[in-house]
């Protein structure tokens, strides 16, 4: 993988100058390459991070979502702008990732996910330790990792969590309040 893209910011940019998400993907579809690296530039950081959170091993970490960009420009078109383009991008990574895990229900933790969920808590342990954390939450149902790395990692709305998850607001709103309580509950028995 180019250095460069690993290290691109992954900012949640909608606009590269005059070029929004939107003309940046019809460009793509077209086989214009410098719309497909502004894409990979704009998005790759935040995907992998993304599928970090549901596969274990780095190298198929990198398939899913090189797979996924591949799939985006494939997709030709099919991309009706219902959502943000970096939403629907994220719902083709999720598919290919629970593709490859065979819907296992294993996943890695990162630790800024850790750290994020219980900041700004009015009852949050102090320091909690790093690990407890990992492992609390590895211990939480898959959809409500799933939901908090959407929301607390990838920086999603919930709508746009929603859309990535296949759920309705009210379902993912559940899910991290759920998963947040749960984690909280995990914590407090140690």
């Amino acid at each position: 993988m180019d250095d460069r893209l690993v290290q691109a910011s992954g900012a949640d940019s909608r606009e590269d100058g005059a070029r929004t998400d939107a003309a940046l993907y019809s460009l793509a579809c077209r086989g214009d390459e410098e719309a497909v690296e502004t894409l990979l530039i704009r998005y790759l950081r935040p995907l992998t991070d993304f599928i970090r959170a549901l596969l274990r091993d780095p190298r198929d970490v990198e398939e899913v979502a090189l797979d996924a960009f591949a799939a985006l420009v494939a997709s030709r078109g099919r991309f009706a702008g219902k959502s943000s383009l970096k939403t629907y991008l994220f719902a083709i990574a999720r598919h290919l990732a629970f593709k490859r895990l065979g819907r296992r229900a294993e996943l890695p933790v990162e630790q800024e996910v850790l750290a994020s969920l219980l900041s700004g808590a009015p009852d949050a342990q102090a320091d909690p330790d790093p690990e407890e954390l990992r492992e609390a939450l590895q211990r939480l149902p898959l959809s409500y990792r799933q939901a908090l790395s959407l929301v607390y990692l990838q920086g999603m709305s919930y709508k746009e969590a929603g859309e990535v998850m296949g759920k309705n607001l009210d379902q993912v709103t559940h899910l991290v309040r759920s998963g947040k309580h749960a984690l909280k509950k995990l914590l407090e028995m140690g």
